[in-house]
């Protein structure tokens, strides 16, 4: 999981409206829809049950400690879907002790390896690398108007591109696997065969990339650490990218010219699907 920065979050809260204003342009749905496209929910029976539903949001100091304002921007962003979210008056096993007693219904946590989100009625986790990928496959379907039996290549084949990989298959894409090492890509492609039971389908619709080759792919779904992944020069308007990768794969000139057709954030579809999850 990336750790990221104070910088990285600290306009995200007092720019939730114009973000998804501009997810709303993008695909159609707001944060809410997008995150509900993900788990095949309908928008309108999710609204109806996230007012009751309260989420304690617990600092964590392990490691290299609190980020500034994460807990904070966290809970704004359940807040706008419209969930009752707390951030715990105490860090640790304090604050999870805490939202047990005030009888919370789910708790958000992160520390330096991983960030999830816990329903303290059923125990169902929600990891948001998975989730992440889940619902930027989700956000590249609504902007493709469709992603079933197009070409969409994934870069990056740790936690976020694997769930973004299977999410995609199952919308019915065909895809293609890259990464540096592709020795990574490999195993992720076998791992996705050995849990479909070695299916035909999914043979026949996922392949591995050894070498960058844009040309073959409209639809980018872009998951690695390293910046400027996607060069400026291949950027035209055959090209639709959502990008969870952290930082951005695209340079600043590269959003710019591809305006609608290019998708990031570094925080809010990824917790936005996380709440989601915890309400199934």
């Amino acid at each position: 999981m990336t750790r990221l920065r104070t910088s990285d979050i600290c306009q995200i809260t007092s720019g939730l409206e114009r973000y998804n204003q501009e997810l709303l342009a993008k695909t159609g749905r707001g944060l809410l829809g997008i995150a509900c496209h993900a788990h095949g929910k309908d928008e309108i029976q999710i609204q109806a049950k996230i007012a009751g539903f309260t989420i304690q949001v617990v600092p964590i100091t392990a490691g290299e400690g609190i980020i500034s304002n994460f807990s904070e921007t966290v809970a704004a962003v359940l807040r706008f879907l419209g969930f009752n979210a707390l951030v715990s008056e105490q860090p640790d096993t304090n604050g999870v002790a805490r939202a047990f007693e005030s009888k919370a219904a789910a708790l958000m946590m992160a520390d330096d390896h991983r960030f999830v989100g816990i329903n303290l009625n059923n125990r169902l986790v929600a990891d948001n690398s998975r989730e992440t990928g889940r619902v930027f496959a989700a956000a590249l379907d609504l902007m493709g108007r469709g992603i079933k039996g197009k070409q969409v290549l994934v870069m990056g084949c740790g936690p976020v591109g694997e769930s973004a990989a299977r999410s995609l298959l199952f919308l019915g894409a065909r895809v293609g696997l890259y990464d540096i090492d592709i020795q990574r890509a490999r195993i992720l492609k076998q791992k996705i065969l050995e849990c479909s039971g070695e299916n035909n389908a999914v043979k026949k619709t996922l392949s591995i990339e050894k070498r960058l080759d844009f040309s073959a792919y409209p639809f980018i779904l872009e998951a690695t650490p390293c910046a400027k992944s996607i060069s400026d020069k291949i950027i035209g308007d055959h090209l639709v990218i959502a990008a969870p990768g952290v930082p951005s794969g695209v340079s600043k000139l590269g959003c710019q010219g591809m305006k609608e057709r290019f998708l990031h954030d570094k925080l809010e579809l990824g917790v936005a699907a996380m709440a989601i999850a915890l309400l199934s």
